[in-house]
Formats: structure tokens, sequence, C-alpha cells
């Protein structure tokens, strides 16, 4: 109990860090795993005030990290030993799981989360502090950090939700002498990033699509046996190798790109602690530190995860209340350096006593990027909103999200417009207006009315005798200042636009 007494004394009155936690978490963390208690008995023992606080700042955060497991199981709820590791290639997977399925029934997947708490031990703890301290030491990229960055971009022991691993040791192995003197005689952090950067290109590789649909945040090692996977794998393999040799750095991502698009990206970022700058950079790429241009205008959100517990986390306690999109990550909403955004405060016609959805469009329904949540709300107010996007209010229902008002723009001017709001509408004849997208759309391209899905034009293809053309289908009547659909099957391609009066078109 005395040890408790202290913990929560010097995190209360002699630990500067940026996270909120309350008392009755931090007894429940001791309670879970009083193991850990041996961890600050052994700093206190040594004297070292620096590991010890550091110390202090892990285990305070460690409620709702853990190692998730995922296991394919029969019908029976029986495992079906499946390993992806095993297999050469996706058609080579898709082959035994096809035998296994004709013999076991169904498949399904099982997840099992293990909890930090209740697994990790002090000698883990007290080995992973020891060699961020010591590579602290060592490295010319640390000096001159602050406690909040260190403990954030180069202490934590893990980067998701993988399996617990001594991966500073293993990423330091894997170097040879010459090459981790090399990494320290860089005189910039962005020379030395890059540097590690292309030795990791040679050994793993963006592709293997049976990985992209895998929950699964997979290891260090199982990472460098399997030799390739998806953008979040990229990150986490050169944040592995960053922070092993004491370089900051992080991870950030969007949910989703702009409202039409498809999928999502990550990328990471080191931290120069002489100019106290954040360099983004596309993982195992020449995209790297320095040279980073974010291809994707205006995302709606950009997070960074953080190893701190966020008090929005600790204050809404109940997942099944929020959409359980915003518990699979511990983020902070880093959108601001990234694009121009503003704060918006958009008034309901009723008052809602339950969370009300920002949502963009992707795969023709709205997704969720924030909410908004005070009870009997008559106001949703939302922080750091891209500007140039569109999107719409929501609440999720039944499984469902049930549109509360209809959609508007967050223009380039920070103006919120609603689009029965947008200007005076007339006819137009689509084939007048010049714009790359259009003028490039293929026969098989269709537009459709936004919200009803109905066709209102389609291509009609271009022939040495015939020039291509739009034409209007049935009796719909296309109209300038209207929000429309622009599907090209043929280019993978999905977009809204709205025909201004002006002849301009304006994409989201």
């Amino acid at each position: 109990m005395k040890y408790l007494i202290t913990f929560i004394s010097i995190l209360y009155f002699g630990f500067n860090c940026h996270s909120q936690i309350d008392r009755s978490a931090i007894t429940k963390i001791i309670k879970d795993q009083p193991e850990l208690t041996s961890v600050i008995n052994h700093y206190k023992k040594e004297g070292n005030q620096d590991k010890l606080k550091a110390a202090f700042f892990l285990i305070a955060n460690i409620d709702k990290k853990g190692t998730t497991l995922i296991d394919l199981v029969d019908k029976e709820g029986t495992s079906v030993n499946y390993n992806i590791a095993n297999f050469k290639d996706e058609t080579a997977q898709k082959k035994w799981l096809d035998s296994v399925a004709k013999v076991r029934g169904k498949l399904q997947e099982k997840e099992v989360f293990v909890p930090d708490s209740k697994k990790i031990t002090a000698k883990f703890l007290i080995d992973n502090i020891d060699s961020a301290f010591d590579v602290k030491q060592k490295s010319p990229f640390c000096r001159g950090i602050s406690d909040a960055d260190f403990y954030e971009y180069v202490l934590p022991y893990r980067v998701g939700s993988e399996k617990l691993e001594s991966w500073r040791e293993a990423v330091l192995s894997d170097f040879s002498q010459v090459q981790k003197d090399s990494v320290y005689k860089f005189t910039t952090v962005l020379a030395a990033t890059n540097y590690i950067n292309k030795i990791y290109q040679k050994r793993f590789q963006f592709g293997g699509s049976r990985y992209f649909s895998q929950k699964k945040v997979r290891s260090y090692s199982e990472l460098l046996r399997d030799k390739e996977g998806k953008c979040d794998d990229m990150c986490n393999l050169v944040v592995f190798a960053l922070r092993a040799f004491g370089i900051p750095c992080g991870f950030d991502g969007i949910p989703y790109k702009r409202a039409s698009d498809d999928v999502g990206h990550g990328w990471c970022f080191v931290l120069d602690t002489k100019k106290q700058k954040k360099y983004p950079f596309d993982a195992l790429s020449n995209n790297g530190p320095g040279f980073f241009n974010l291809p994707y205008k205006n995302a709606p959100k950009v997070y960074r995860k953080q190893f701190a517990l966020t008090s929005e986390k600790l204050t809404i306690k109940d997942n099944n209340f929020i959409y359980a999109d915003f518990f699979e990550n511990n983020s902070i909403d880093v959108t601001s350096e990234y694009f121009e955004t503003e704060n918006i405060e958009i008034p309901l016609e009723k008052k809602y006593q339950e969370p009300i959805y920002l949502c963009i469009w992707k795969d023709n329904w709205w997704r969720p990027v924030n909410y908004s949540y005070d009870p009997n709300q008559s106001t949703a107010i939302f922080e750091n909103v891209a500007k140039d996007n569109l999107y719409c209010l929501n609440r999720y229902r039944y499984s469902a999200f049930q549109e509360v008002n209809e959609p508007f723009i967050l223009n380039k001017l920070g103006e919120i417009i609603f689009l029965s709001s947008m200007q005076s509408k007339r006819v137009i004849n689509l084939n007048d207006y010049v714009n790359k997208e259009l003028k490039n759309a293929k026969n098989n391209v269709k537009i459709l009315e936004f919200g009803t899905n109905k066709e209102v034009c389609q291509k009609i293809i271009q022939t040495p005798l015939k020039k291509d053309e739009w034409t209007v289908i049935a009796d719909a009547i296309l109209t300038t200042n209207t929000l429309y659909h622009f599907i090209d099957e043929s280019n993978k391609v999905k977009k809204n636009f709205i025909l201004k009066n002006d002849g301009s078109v304006d994409w989201y």
C-alpha cells in the first residue's frame, strides 16, 4: 500500500505529465497487476528519478493497452490453426481456406484481447525503460528532448496492439556495427532517418492483399518474417526501428481521404529536437522526411497515435454509446498541422441526448470522422475541421447512420454552405463544361442524383463518326449548384461534384 500512496503522490505533485488519470484508474492498474509495484520499487532503490517518472508514465497509461489475438475458427468455435505466414501468396491462402471450409464448414474470425495490465511483467517494463534511456544518452537526436516528447516518441514499449516482444534489442541486432555507427554520424535527423528507411526498403514492401483486410497488428519480428503489408504495417516497422536508435518519431494517419475516395492512409513523422519541428514522410518510400508531399487534398481529419490516454477516452466510458471506430485507437486530432481548418458550430433543429457525428461521404453512405456530445445538445460543435470538403451531420441508430440535417460544404473561406442555400439553379448542357475528369470519361460512366442514386446522365462512346457526349436519362434535368455523384467504373473513380453557374466544376 505504501508504494501505491507514493505512486499517486509523485504522479500528482512531482510529475509533469500531459496525461490525465484519475486516482481510481491508478488504483485499478496496480490492483490488477501488483507486480508493477516492483518496477516502482526498482527505480526507488536505484534513486533514479528520471526512470521512476518514466515508469509512472507507462503504468499510468497502460489501461486499454494490450495484444489483439485473432484466430480463425469453425462453426463449433474450434481453431483451424490458421497462420497467414504459412502461405506464399493469396492463391495458396485461398486454396487452403477453401479446403478447410469443405470439411469444417463456414469459418469465422475470433478476436481475443489480452490486456497489458494483466500480462506485462516487471522485468519487461524495466528492460524497456532501461533500453530507452540508454539510447537516449547515445543518440544525438535526443539532445534537448522534453520529457513529454521522450515519453511519447521514444519510451513506449509498443506501437499498436501487437504481441509483446523485445523489439529494441531485435532492431539493433539486425544492424552491423558499421551501420549502427553510421546512423549517429549523420548531422541531421532527416539524414539518419532516410538512411534507416532505405535499409528497411530492402526488407519490406507494400503488397499482399491478404494483409490489407487483416485486423491483427503485427510485431517487429512478424513484419520482417512476412516481408509485405499495408501502409500501417510499414509505419509500425519504421517506428520500431527509429525508436530503437533513439530517433523520436510517431505515426499520423487519415481514416479516409476526401469525401469520395475509398481508403485512408498512414505515414510517419520524425521530431527534430533542435528546431522543435516534426517532419512527415511515407514509410519505406522515396517520399522521405524533408521531401514529403501529402497527396491527399484536404482530408477531413488527421489523427496522431498516442501512448498517453486522452482525457476524452477517460470521460466517455461506454463504447456502446459512442460509435466503435472512435475507441479503436488512442489518438489526438492534428488536422490543423496539415490543412487549413475551421472550428464550426451548427444549430440543431431539436435537442439530442446522443452523440452527433460529423460525416463524409464514402462508398454510398456517410462515414463518421468526429463527434459532438453534450446531453440535450442543441448545437453541434466540432474543432479543426478541414476546409473545402463535403460534410453532413448524422446520428447513429439501429446500427446505421441517419441524417440530422442536409449535406453542407465547408468552403475555402471557412463558410458553411448548405446545399439548399446555394445560388439559384439553372438547366445546363453538360457537354458545354470543360473539365478534365468529365472529358476523359468513357462510355460506361454514369452521373447519379446525389442521395437518391437516380441515374440522370450517361456518357456516349466516342467513335470516328460520332463525338463523345453526355446525354440526359429519361425526364431528369441536370442543374447547376446541385450535388451529383460521378461513377467511372473503368478508372475506378467515384466522386461527388457540383456544376456551378460560372461553368466550373467543384469536386468533393
